[in-house]
């Protein structure tokens, strides 16, 4: 199996990816900040995975585990920042379960992060 394909896509997606996992650390970092800040950042991080998703669209990976590992670390991004977007919202009377479940979205996109990295 020629592996060549596969190393130019992942250098292309990680030109990509990088502002959606910067965008995911300044969101955690901003959980101990305060409300404006997390919605903020998790304003940025839905844009960001957006434009990834949309990349990932017209780009596809040669190698589909791969493809699918990114695009589900993509959707958890998603997901992570309209958790983000709840937690701030006014209606939770207790925002406890929704923070807990942030930061094991959190985790889950730290792990997915990595795949790349470790393909």
């Amino acid at each position: 199996m020629d592996t060549e394909p596969i190393a130019q896509w992942c250098i292309k997606a990680t030109a990509v990816l990088e502002p959606v996992t910067c965008a995911k650390r300044r969101l955690s970092a901003s959980l101990s900040v305060n409300e404006f800040a997390m919605s903020v950042t998790a304003d940025e991080l839905e844009a960001t995975a957006g434009e990834a998703t949309a990349w990932m669209a017209a780009n596809e990976c040669p190698d589909l585990a791969l493809g699918m590992r990114v695009a589900w670390m993509l959707n958890i991004c998603v997901e992570a920042a309209l958790t983000a977007k709840r937690a701030v919202d006014e209606s939770f009377a207790s925002t406890e379960p929704v923070m807990g479940n942030l930061g094991n979205l959190l985790a889950v996109i730290d792990i997915y992060s990595q795949t790349l990295e470790d393909w």
